[in-house]
């Protein structure tokens, strides 16, 4: 069952709320516990998202009309914006790719290299199953892309863990490269945590402005996709 956490708050709710606000009420509301759906806990976007003041600066930056990205291109900013879309309906009002593309630019130049890599992989996998880049995909053919690459095998080994037993574990394996799903779980995460920091993703789960959700139940979406 979802658990509310009621807030006290004065008066109405502000029309508009930036991320900022959003994500400092969720911190206050369910603490360090606090769930983003379909975010592993080790991706970068979490460290992001828990520095106030980088996201209110790069979702003001990223609500500016027809400001130009500051780390993508042209290109890998529209196929960013129509993946984004394809994944979570609802991110190209939320400026999920802007807010990205903004906080991408601040990141580690190994983080950097990773979210490149993901990006440029989408078009490679389009390009050979279909002879043309994600963005002048179809909508039937994007999704056919998403779904398999949504439900391969990851290179990350399964994790075992046995209550009140002792468990005697193995050399850990050689590093396999990033196989098709660690990339699509890559870019899901980053789209995943910038639209639901934002309060159009919220609301999406549930929160009306005083309620907000300690935990959230799985997100549907339309065309078979789902983020968790």
């Amino acid at each position: 069952m979802t658990k509310r956490v009621e807030l006290p708050i004065a008066g109405a709710a502000p029309k508009t709320l930036g991320r900022r606000e959003v994500l400092q009420g969720l911190m206050g509301a369910a603490g360090a516990g606090l769930a983003l759906p379909a975010v592993a806990q080790d991706h970068p976007v979490r460290d992001h998202l828990a520095h106030a003041d980088r996201v209110a600066a790069a979702d003001t930056r990223a609500s500016v009309p027809g400001a130009k990205p500051v780390f993508l291109d042209a290109h890998q900013m529209e196929t960013l914006t129509s993946l984004a879309e394809r994944i979570v309906p609802g991110s190209t009002r939320a400026k999920v790719a802007p807010f990205i593309d903004q906080l991408v630019a601040v990141d580690t130049p190994d983080d950097q290299r990773k979210f490149l890599s993901a990006l440029g992989w989408i078009d490679a996998e389009a390009i050979a199953r279909y002879e043309h880049p994600w963005k002048a995909l179809t909508a039937i053919q994007q999704t056919e892309l998403l779904t398999a690459v949504s439900t391969a095998e990851s290179a990350e080994p399964p994790h075992f863990w046995v209550r009140g037993e002792a468990v005697i574990v193995p050399p850990p394996l050689p590093k396999r490269p990033p196989t098709t799903r660690d990339r699509f779980d890559e870019l899901k995460g980053w789209i995943a945590g910038a639209y639901y920091s934002s309060e159009i993703g919220m609301r999406e789960l549930g929160w009306t402005g005083q309620t907000f959700f300690a935990s959230f139940p799985g997100c549907d979406h339309p065309d078979g996709h789902r983020t968790s």
